[in-house]
């Protein structure tokens, strides 16, 4: 009998803790203007604090351009605090600070942080 509740809880833990894994985070912007239409080739640039006075991960100063939805993504391996604004040409436009932080979800699970920002 001791046998059959240590094989029940072994199989327990294995499947508990086999079902749930870290999942890094993704960063989703869209990118619209004054009437909520999506600005395709709209340039979206990433930063955080301190990037000039110290060593940060090369993801965390990314830049790219808006696809023909308005939306462009960026990954990330870990938990990070990223600042992302729209330009329009060398002028920030609007910008938004984001907390994207790695988590245990389910396989199916997407994590995804969504934000908006308006281009003027």
């Amino acid at each position: 009998m001791k046998k059959l509740n240590l094989l029940f809880v072994v199989i327990t833990s294995v499947l508990i803790t086999s079902c749930k894994k870290e999942i890094s985070p993704i960063l989703e912007i869209t990118v619209v203007d004054t009437l909520n239409t999506p600005v395709s080739r709209a340039k979206v640039k990433l930063t955080v604090d301190g990037a000039i006075f110290g060593a940060v991960n090369p993801q965390a100063l990314d830049s790219s351009r808006t696809d023909a939805f308005g939306k462009v993504f960026f990954e990330f391996d870990n938990t990070i605090l990223v600042d992302a604004a729209v330009y329009n040409g060398n002028t920030k436009v609007d910008s938004t600070s984001v907390l994207l932080e790695t988590k245990r979800l389910k396989r199916n699970e997407d994590n995804v942080f969504e934000r908006k920002l308006i281009y003027r």
